[in-house]
């Protein structure tokens, strides 16, 4: 079957997923509208790619819905597999808008390297120009919370409290921000 210039088939089959018959008026409208329900789905998603899914699922609906009712066998299903498709389209198209797409692996890549060389060496001669301004007990204290020492560590080794540390510690970075932001970093 056509869709969009490009040749898409759905599998057309006598037994459904849980072992039933599959009703022949319903296979038959399918076939007669499946341009139709290509073009709807290439509208609605985008892409037809998902339209075979939803064609076999609307027919096997619609069949069991036939059985289940009595229906006798005529040609004039047309109708009922196209709602039946169009529900399962609405079905799939709110499922992928719930979806945010973050991008493919060359987006995620970029995010992965997002600082250039240039930017990258900077920040280390901030850091480098900012650790050699904190006095010593700062110093250290800031270099083993890089290395993932937790507060309470990092006051056993200074013979101080955690809160004391960690008090110490920022107030002396308030003081260097500050001195910062008059001069600058680099200064």
């Amino acid at each position: 079957m056509a869709c969009g210039g490009r040749t898409l088939v759905w599998w057309d089959r006598d037994i459904d997923a849980g072992g039933r018959r599959i009703r022949p008026d319903a296979r038959l409208a399918a076939h007669e509208i499946w341009r139709h329900a290509c073009q709807r789905a290439t509208a609605v998603l985008a892409d037809p790619a998902a339209a075979p899914e939803l064609m076999e699922n609307a027919v096997a609906q619609v069949s069991r819905y036939l059985d289940r009712i009595g229906a006798p066998l005529c040609s004039r299903k047309h109708g009922l597999v196209m709602v039946a498709f169009c529900r399962g389209l609405r079905r799939q198209a709110a499922k992928l808008g719930r979806l945010e797409l973050a991008g493919g692996p060359n987006e995620m890549a970029s995010y992965a390297n997002r600082w250039s060389w240039l930017e990258q060496t900077d920040a280390r001669l901030d850091l480098d120009r900012i650790i050699r301004r904190l006095n010593e007990p700062s110093a250290t204290v800031l270099m083993l919370r890089a290395a993932g020492f937790e507060w309470k560590e990092v006051a056993s080794l200074l013979g101080t409290t955690a809160a004391a540390a960690r008090n110490n510690f920022w107030r002396e970075i308030a003081v260097l921000r500050r001195g910062f932001d008059e001069s600058g970093p680099g200064s």
